[in-house]
């Protein structure tokens, strides 16, 4: 055990240190604790152009946690979208693009591209994922909409110059990830300092006797098989002097022959009774045997151990006789008996030595099997134990207990999954090697273009004004409702075209193509609605708003064919793999499947309601114009076919026909016309004749090559759209 001294010196350094330790660790979270965030910003001597871009490699950093600072001295629109929708609507227009912050995020660098000083104000774009305004200055925080490749356009209304004065401010990541360990550290070794403050060295109980003897002070008893103490081998060996003057014996010279004195000979009965043993005052007397040492328990097998003696004052050399004086017959002596032999107290000295040495050990069981441990013994090794348990115990709690510290990036604090990921904002893009692309429009922005159309077609048809239709609709369904309009000024009986509505928003077919035109499909229902419709719409260049081109029911008895939600492929019109048969064709064969009831093409089409019916009207108007011909035709519209992939390797087809019928009077016999076509002809009759038209749009399914099943027509509808008398 260390000295009270040298533990006291040990006790002030490891204090000290602790302090210092425990210091750095709390210097670190608050003096020298890093900044919270960086900023960068942009320089103030960018040019000026109408657009400004964040690229993407802006959005990326940080993971796109960081926060965008934009001040203008007039209003600023942001808009999100794909950078590939960015720079196509920007097109040859002059911009400014932000592309990275510099190594210690202090600047943003920029770049000035050439172009038209003035564009289209680009507010309420279909290509944006969403818009932010606001006046003089915009704090955005940046959350990605989905997978790919996204970016920021910076506007104020496409004449004036766009916002320059940008800001990006990020959480620093420079963390302190010594500070809890030192903290902890130093803990520890100011509690260890205090322990060792505290643990005082040993003191004896206040049952054992005090040592005894010169240069015994504070020293174990020197007797380790019986514990007796030198002052009590002393005294023994006075009184034993005493009593041999008394019979004129000679006094014992030393303490072992005062002993052995004291003890019977062995073997020395001779016709009599040996005389009993003289009492000896041993500190192992009144323990049980069990747990009184082999010497005591055996005197035969051990008597010379207790003849031993640990007094450095003695320094007697000379061996002792026994004293016993019997009839003469096996008296002991030197020579035929060990237990009358005289112990050297050199000897006994460096055995006792040795059994002290035994004791300071850190093992405190006996030496060999044949020991057994004292209560004393057994006393000392759990004393021992407890103190240095104890010891462990104080410094692990106080290295657990170390000072309490806000968790940053260093101490592995969980950082929250970014709610601007695919799985929480929008539907994630398939890593499948069959998916072409990502979809080119989200599903926000496909509920927000259908209401839109949606809110524009109501307007228009309410109005029966075809030019409140122009901004979102266009093609076949312009023409259509522009017709109705006018059929509708002159014949209040007229029905009133199919509504068009978002209220209920059943299926949506978006492509993954980035160059325009684009096409979308849409599968709505409302309340006004028997069947569900399909719009098909198109934009034709990125500036331009998607519009609707055609309109038309869902054909009874027929399911919309399952599409790649995450986007699909166009198919080109003249592309055959993989298919029946390829768009161009299946358009061919569905216009001579129209006209004539034993096309050739009859067997390549499924059984359909709306052929049945074009079939059925022709027929019917044969029958009843018996003086005139009739010639029938289904004129397709091959500038303007969609043809979009399916999930199952097949292909829908959306085309829109003209369905015409060309009468011609029999020997000028005069012909009528219904009054809806008479607002296109001029009149009621005619002798020479009159031609038809009417809007025909279709939706056809087309298999894939390794099916076995038949071009199916899903969609159909006809509107009559035009008239004239020969």
């Amino acid at each position: 055990m260390l000295g009270k001294y040298v533990r006291s010196k040990i006790a002030i350094v490891l204090a000290i240190l602790g302090l210092l330790v425990l210091g750095s660790g709390i210097g670190q979270r608050t003096i020298w604790l890093p900044a919270a965030q960086l900023t960068a910003t942009t320089p103030a001597d960018v040019s000026a152009a109408p657009l400004t871009v964040i690229s993407p490699e802006i959005l990326k950093t940080r993971d796109g946690h960081f926060t965008l600072t934009v001040k203008s001295d007039g209003p600023i629109q942001l808009a999100v979208a794909r950078e590939r929708d960015i720079i196509g609507w920007i097109g040859d227009a002059a911009y400014t693009q932000v592309d990275g912050a510099n190594d210690d995020f202090t600047a943003l660098s920029t770049q000035s591209n050439a172009g038209a000083a003035s564009v289209p104000n680009p507010a309420g774009s279909d290509l944006w994922v969403s818009e932010e305004k606001a006046t003089g200055e915009l704090t955005y925080t940046w959350q990605a909409p989905g997978h790919g490749d996204w970016a920021l356009l910076l506007s104020s209304d496409g004449k004036a110059a766009a916002p320059t004065n940008i800001s990006m401010t990020v959480d620093n990541q420079a963390g302190t990830p010594w500070a809890v360990p030192l903290m902890i550290l130093g803990s520890a070794m100011l509690a260890a300092a205090a322990l060792l403050f505290l643990i005082a060295p040993r003191k004896p109980k206040s049952g054992e006797p005090a040592p005894v003897g010169r240069r015994a002070a504070g020293k174990a008893p020197a007797d380790p098989a019986t514990g007796a103490l030198e002052v009590d081998k002393l005294v023994a060996a006075r009184e034993a002097a005493k009593s041999a003057a008394a019979t004129g014996k000679d006094a014992p010279s030393t303490i072992a022959e005062a002993r052995n004195a004291e003890r019977p000979v062995a073997g020395a009965k001779a016709g009599g009774e040996a005389s009993a043993p003289a009492f000896v005052s041993d500190a192992t007397s009144a323990l049980p045997a069990v747990l009184q040492p082999p010497a005591a328990q055996d005197p035969e097998a051990g008597s010379a151990a207790g003849a031993k003696s640990n007094d450095k004052n003695d320094d007697d050399s000379t061996k002792g006789s026994g004293g016993g004086d019997d009839d003469g017959k096996g008296a002991s002596t030197p020579e035929n008996d060990a237990d009358v032999k005289g112990a050297d107290v050199t000897e006994a000295k460096t055995e006792a030595k040795n059994d002290a040495k035994k004791k300071g050990k850190a093992d405190f069981s006996a030496s060999s099997p044949t020991e057994v441990a004292t209560p004393r013994t057994m006393h000392k090794t759990m004393n021992h134990k407890s103190r240095w348990g104890a010891a462990l115990a104080v410094i692990l709690v106080a290295g657990s207990v170390g000072p309490a510290v806000a968790e940053d990036a260093t101490t592995g604090a969980a950082t929250p999954a970014p709610t601007s990921s695919a799985s929480s904002t929008a539907p994630a893009a398939s890593a499948d090697a069959n998916t072409p692309g990502f979809p080119s429009l989200l599903d926000s922005q496909v509920q927000r273009i259908a209401t839109a159309v949606a809110t524009v077609v109501a307007s228009g048809d309410n109005a029966k004004n075809a030019k409140e239709l122009e901004s979102r609709v266009t093609g076949m369904a312009l023409e259509v409702r522009t017709a109705n309009y006018k059929i509708r000024s002159q014949v209040a009986s007229a029905p009133a075209p199919e509504p068009v509505s978002a209220t209920q928003l059943l299926a949506k077919v978006v492509t993954t193509t980035d160059t325009w035109p684009r096409s979308a499909m849409f599968v709505t229902k409302g309340e006004n609605n028997e069947l569900p419709q399909l719009l098909t719409l198109v934009q034709q260049s990125p500036r331009e708003n998607y519009k609707l081109i055609k309109s038309t029911p869902l054909l009874p008895g027929q399911t919309f064919p399952t599409v790649d939600k995450e986007g699909t492929k166009e198919v080109a019109i003249d592309e055959s793999a993989g298919l029946k048969m390829s768009p161009k064709d299946a358009i061919a064969a569905l216009s001579d499947r129209l006209t004539k009831d034993d096309s050739k093409f009859k067997d390549s089409f499924n059984d359909s309601v709306y052929i049945t019916s074009v079939l059925d009207a022709q027929k019917k108007i044969v029958a009843d114009a018996k003086d005139a011909t009739n010639v029938f035709s289904h004129t397709a519209d091959t500038k303007s076919p969609v043809a979009m992939r399916t999930a199952d390797g097949g292909a829908m087809v959306v085309v829109g026909y003209t369905f015409g019928i060309d009468t011609t009077s029999k020997e000028d016999a005069t012909l009528t016309v219904p009054a809806d076509a008479a607002v296109f002809t001029g009149g009621t009759e005619t002798t020479k004749g009159f031609t038809l038209s009417y809007a025909e749009p279709v939706v056809m399914y087309i298999p894939a090559a390794s099916g076995d099943g038949k071009i199916t027509l899903l969609s159909a509808t006809r509107d009559l759209v035009g008239g004239q008398f020969k």
